[in-house]
């Protein structure tokens, strides 16, 4: 290599951990200085490495393609920042995205999309797969035309991808029926679960956690049904307000995945009843219901950060075929109204 890392540090005037931040397109260094070591790489010829090769998709950019079940979901508006992030920080070396999103759980309108996106010509995909064989079929079409998927959020069973970006959704559902299982202490509870749709790989796998705690330590917690909102606010509404006529002595929700305000909705309407209630998240919709003390527990999975993985993830891999693990797991956050009164900073959703 005929140009050191020392010397574009002093071409630069920074150190030689700064030039390495840039040319690696790792985190933590000021756009404007990240673009002036780039330009000097490119001025004296260093191309031969990471930088180069970023350069060179200002001649030939990168798109990635992002489906979503965003429409009417404010969990997605988190996951959409982590997206922005990441694409803002790669605007540099040539990266676009283009997004669609949809209302629920529509295997075909899913495919729309995502065929949509195959035909704009994205170089890679990130998305929430809804776990049904057509999908599956999908992805098996694009590992033969060697486009790389990254399962964002959800992930699906037996088909083939570059990795897995989300939470694990076992282990946050057996956290949630420990604290509902701690919420109730020696209190008989006569659980609703509602869940976003039965097509959702993470959402059963919510009820499976749960429901395999309530077994083991829980026999007080009685699950009366398990119901789908295709995280609709509106039917998620109505789907707890029959519940409460249908079940005087119902007392606990366990609300799986999005629709969390409309269940609340018809709680509040009840004001008689008095209800454990455990969630997901910490949304525009859900952190007043906690602060409210409506919602008991909820617990989140930081969505800005699995967008932004996501991205940068494939990003890397399509750049200089960095491999990522198999699965990219964010942690549990267990969220309580003391907790959100007492933090410095609201701003952080994650």
């Amino acid at each position: 290599m005929s140009v050191s890392i020392r010397e574009i540090a002093r071409l630069a005037g920074v150190s030689r951990g700064t030039v390495d931040r840039a040319l690696n397109n790792r985190p933590g260094i000021n756009p404007q200085i990240k673009q002036q070591i780039l330009r000097i790489a490119d001025e004296v010829g260093y191309r031969s490495n990471r930088a180069g090769r970023m350069l060179g998709l200002r001649k030939k950019p990168l798109t990635l393609g992002v489906q979503m079940p965003a429409d009417g979901n404010d969990f997605f508006l988190d996951v959409s920042e982590g997206l922005e992030e990441a694409a803002a920080e790669f605007a540099d070396a040539g990266l676009s995205l283009r997004i669609e999103t949809m209302k629920g759980y529509s295997v075909e309108r899913q495919l729309a999309q995502l065929n949509s996106l195959l035909a704009s010509g994205v170089n890679g995909l990130a998305f929430v797969p809804i776990d049904q064989p057509p999908i599956r079929s999908f992805m098996q079409k694009l590992a033969r035309q060697d486009i790389p998927v990254i399962t964002l959020n959800s992930d699906i069973a037996d088909a083939p991808r570059l990795c897995y970006v989300g939470n694990d959704y076992t282990a946050s559902g057996r956290t949630a029926g420990g604290l509902l299982g701690l919420l109730a202490g020696d209190r008989p509870l006569e659980t609703l679960i509602i869940t976003g749709s039965v097509q959702v790989l993470g959402h059963n796998q919510r009820i499976r956690g749960f429901s395999q705690v309530v077994r083991e330590h829980y026999p007080h917690i009685h699950i009366l049904d398990i119901q789908e909102n295709q995280d609709d606010d509106q039917l998620s509404e109505q789907l707890v307000a029959d519940a409460l006529r249908r079940w005087p002595r119902l007392n606990a929700l366990y609300l799986t995945a999005g629709g969390v305000a409309g269940a609340c909705r018809a709680v509040r309407r009840a004001a008689d009843r008095r209800l454990k209630i455990v969630s997901f998240d910490q949304t525009r919709a859900t952190e007043p219901l906690l602060q409210e003390g409506l919602i008991t527990a909820s617990i989140s999975q930081e969505p800005r950060q699995q967008g932004y993985q996501a991205i940068r993830l494939l990003f890397d891999y399509l750049l200089d075929g960095s491999q990522p693990p198999e699965r990219v797991i964010m942690p549990n956050h267990i969220l309580i109204r003391e907790h959100l009164s007492h933090r410095p900073d609201s701003g952080n959703r994650g």
